[in-house]
C-alpha cells in the first residue's frame, strides 16, 4: 500500500507487521518442504504476473492508492499445482 507518513497509528502498524511475519514464516516453511525444482518456473512466472498486475494503481479514499490483488489470484490459480505429488 502506498500511504502517507503517519496515516496508520504505530500500534496498528505493529499488528500488521506481526501478522506479516507469521505469514512470511509459514511461506518459508512451505518452501523448504514443498518447493521442488520443477515447481520453481511456475512460481517465477506467477511472481512476474503479480508484479505486472500490481503495477496498476487504483485511487482509494483520502488520497491513497491501492493495487489489484495478484497474490490471491496466483494462490487460487496454482493451489492444485503446488500440492505435493502422491508418489
Amino acid at each position: 500500500m502506498h500511504i502517507p507518513d503517519a496515516f496508520l497509528p504505530l500500534w496498528q502498524s505493529s499488528i500488521y507487521w506481526i501478522v506479516a511475519l507469521v505469514f512470511i514464516a509459514l511461506a518459508l516453511k512451505w518452501a523448504k518442504h514443498e518447493l521442488s525444482e520443477d515447481k520453481i518456473p511456475l512460481v517465477a512466472v506467477l511472481a512476474a504476473g503479480i508484479f505486472a498486475i500490481q503495477a496498476f494503481n487504483l485511487p482509494v479514499a483520502m488520497g491513497t492508492s491501492g493495487h489489484l490483488v495478484g497474490g490471491a489470484l496466483a494462490a487460487s490459480c496454482s493451489a492444485h499445482r503446488m500440492r505435493p505429488s502422491s508418489s
